[in-house]
């Protein structure tokens, strides 16, 4: 996956990135001038079919669309916790355990990452979603389990073509 920003992040949005890049399979670059149709040819350039870019409102990160061969196919509305230290995520051995059963199906998909399976249950590199004060929240453990950087709250998110919006 390819993580860009909107043109002229703030430096929390360029964190964010950043941090999202320590702990996934995705690699992140600033955009500057470029525009989404030269973004997703960088990121066919570097073998990469999947581009996620980062929004910001107030200097903050607040959304990602996730766009697949070009298409927009989800947009996640989020707010973003930056206090965790940074840990180290073993990127080949990622799983995702998720505990929301309206993502369970979309989540391996956003991420490209599979789904834990039941019986081999472990806290080291995993992204753990879960519910939170009633609202989703995306974790990572890094090799040791320890929880690392950031977590995302997720506000909602809207799927290409979907009328509903899920909360």
């Amino acid at each position: 996956m390819l993580i860009t920003t909107s043109r002229k992040p703030s430096q929390r949005t360029r964190t964010f990135c950043r941090g999202l890049e320590r702990v996934l399979k995705a690699r992140c670059i600033n955009r500057g001038k470029m525009s989404l149709r030269d973004v997703f040819l960088k990121a066919n350039e570097i073998g990469e079919d999947r581009v996620a870019v980062v929004s910001e409102r107030d200097g903050n990160p607040n959304g990602m669309e996730f766009y697949q061969d070009g298409e927009l196919f989800i947009s996640l509305q989020l707010t973003v916790d930056f206090s965790l230290s940074k840990g180290r995520m073993k990127k080949d051995n990622l799983h995702i355990r998720c505990e929301v059963d309206e993502l369970k199906d979309l989540s391996p998909e956003i991420f490209e990452i599979p789904l834990e399976e039941p019986l081999e249950y472990s806290d080291e590199n995993l992204i753990l979603i879960r519910t939170s004060k009633s609202r989703p929240l995306i974790e990572f453990f890094d090799g040791k389990g320890l929880a690392t950087g950031p977590r995302i709250y997720l506000q909602g998110w809207e799927i290409t073509g979907d009328d509903d919006k899920s909360s």
